[in-house]
């Protein structure tokens, strides 16, 4: 029988590092560095963290960023291992000078805050599972139909088209995205359309190119962590402003440059901004000289209510810059994203990516023009309405049969639901749910300002099909009542 190793972690409160961020590194430099020999038997994730006197949800996160990593396997009755085929290659111990023990900043100071940023979501490395946040149903994707579109594009590439692009986009995709927009109730100028290589890029851009260093920024709390780390890559300052069933409350105590909002579908809180709102939101952007960047995340999907118009169709100074997708509609691996700007902007936006991206992919833009133009989009979303209908019902179904403790908040539209949760703690709930290969996150996850937390999970119903979502909620049920138990 295995015997478990002692594991050499030195917990430092100052450092600079989360509790979770210097267990992993820890125990990922005892292996790279022989100290840990393969197949030796960890600790529980319960034992250590009473060892180290830190919470077993931080221990249990930096135990799946290694076994995501391939650093640690786990065995089913017997413990978690260190794996016998590692990642990194071992150094040969005895080719190292005993004089070298230099430590070289790896990281500069932004690097290092970057690095330290929270994570975007705390999904498991595996097939879609269910409640998981941010995916939709890529098993309903018409994977074959975009495979035949792709063999006809590549079949018409040009020696033209194998060199560099325009630094704006593919003419053909930006003409189809300013042909869709006018069922978000505004219009635009093909020229005006900037293809991004997703929603994630275009703000990271954004941030860049309207804010210098030291700018505030209205920002939504709770709001999304990866509009956060892009201010803090563009070394902005965040000022949270609180959303209730309205959406961003607007106050004018706080100067800012910019507003990043997701009015249409809140995240995570998934509230449509007011109309009042919208119109208070446009008077201080006008007042001000500001920018409005608007995130119209996860949209699409309407189950209950006509949408409002957005802020990019209301705006009458030109102050808002529009922001959209392809992640939700049709599959996250797609990485196409666009950007709606003014005129006299798009010059210096395309010229600005000479210092990154330069452009997407040409190919992966010729297939989505082509799958936009022949219409397979707009029948695909009608038909992943339908779907999602009956999923976010199966969703509420569950829920009422399993008799687990949780209040539905209104869906409105998008993926996901919020779901008040009551007699347990969400941060527990999570550490039991993943334990039973379930993904909910709680709310609290994306607060970031001075207010406080509500106990309540974030569930995505739109990866998985019904029949897993109802499976799925017998054991959240059960990870629930493990978290109020313990």
């Amino acid at each position: 029988m295995a015997k478990t190793v002692t594991l050499p972690i030195r917990i430092e409160p100052a450092c600079g590092q989360t509790l979770q961020d210097q267990i992993y590194l820890c125990i990922r430099r005892s292996i790279i560095e022989g100290v840990l020999s393969a197949d030796s038997r960890l600790p529980s994730t319960r034992a250590l963290a009473a060892d180290l006197g830190v919470s077993r949800t931080t221990v249990l996160l930096a135990f799946e960023q290694l076994k995501a990593e391939g650093y640690i396997v786990p065995k089913p009755g017997s413990g978690i291992y260190i794996a016998r085929d590692l990642p990194d290659r071992r150094p040969d111990l005895h080719m190292v000078s005993a004089t070298s023990t230099t430590k070289h900043p790896l990281l500069s100071c932004r690097g290092q805050s970057l690095a330290r940023a929270r994570a975007i979501d705390r999904r498991t490395p595996s097939p879609p599972r269910p409640f998981r946040l941010g995916t939709p149903a890529v098993d309903m994707f018409p994977v074959r139909l975009w495979s035949h579109i792709a063999r006809q594009c590549v079949r018409s590439l040009s020696p033209a088209r194998l060199d560099y692009s325009r630094l704006a986009g593919l003419n053909r995709l930006r003409q189809a995205i300013a042909e869709q927009m006018r069922s978000r109730g505004t219009s635009c100028d093909p020229e005006q359309v900037l293809v991004v290589a997703g929603a994630q890029r275009g703000i990271d851009l954004v941030f860049h190119l309207l804010l210098d260093i030291g700018d505030n920024v209205w920002i939504e709390d709770p709001g999304y962590p990866g509009a956060h780390s892009a201010l803090l890559s563009a070394g902005a300052k965040a000022v949270c402003m609180p959303v209730d069933a309205e959406g961003m409350i607007v106050t004018r105590q706080s100067p800012a440059r910019l507003a990043y909002v997701t009015p249409s579908h809140q995240f995570p809180l998934g509230v449509p901004m007011s109309l009042e709102r919208r119109h208070s939101l446009l008077a201080w952007a006008s007042e001000s000289l500001a920018w409005i960047l608007e995130d119209d995340y996860d949209c699409i999907f309407r189950y209950d209510a006509v949408p409002l118009p957005c802020l990019h169709a209301l705006d009458p100074d030109g102050r808002v810059i529009y922001l959209g997708s392809f992640s939700k509609t049709l599959f996250p691996a797609l990485r196409l994203g666009f950007l709606i700007v003014p005129s006299d902007l798009v010059d210096g936006f395309s010229r600005a990516r000479m210092a990154s991206d330069v452009h997407p992919p040409l190919l992966d833009q010729m297939i989505l023009s082509e799958f936009i133009t022949r219409g397979h989009y707009q029948r695909h979303v009608r038909r992943m309405q339908l779907e999602y209908a009956e999923r976010l019902a199966a969703l509420r179904t569950a829920i009422d049969r399993t008799g687990a403790p949780l209040c539905l908040r209104p869906v409105h539209s998008g993926l996901h639901a919020v779901a008040d949760l009551e007699g347990a703690d969400a941060e527990r709930v999570f550490s039991q749910a993943a334990a039973r290969h379930i993904e909910v996150t709680p709310l609290s996850a994306y607060n970031y300002g001075s207010g406080q937390s509500q106990n309540a999970l974030v569930m995505g119903f739109g990866a998985c099909r019904p029949a897993a979502i109802r499976a799925g909620m017998w054991q959240l049920a059960a990870a629930i009542d493990a978290a109020r138990r313990s």
